[in-house]
């Protein structure tokens, strides 16, 4: 499980720099609300990248009850 660097948080959010931004660039675009590290950035795994939630198995209808 690698950590994403500044760097990379950076090139991920689309060019933003201040941690609180790119903070609510998380939340808003993959549904995740992370921890922040010692210097305001968001703590974030590639793990959590690459497996959003919105691609998680989502309820299905039940077909058999009526509506």
């Amino acid at each position: 499980m690698s950590i994403v660097s500044n760097d990379q948080l950076v090139e991920l959010t689309g060019g933003l720099r201040q941690g609180a931004a790119q903070s609510r660039w998380i939340q808003r675009n993959l549904g995740i609300k992370c921890p922040r590290k010692v210097d305001g950035h968001p703590l974030l795994t590639w793990e959590q990248v690459n497996h959003r939630p919105d691609e998680r198995t989502r309820a299905q209808p039940k077909w058999s009850v009526a509506a």
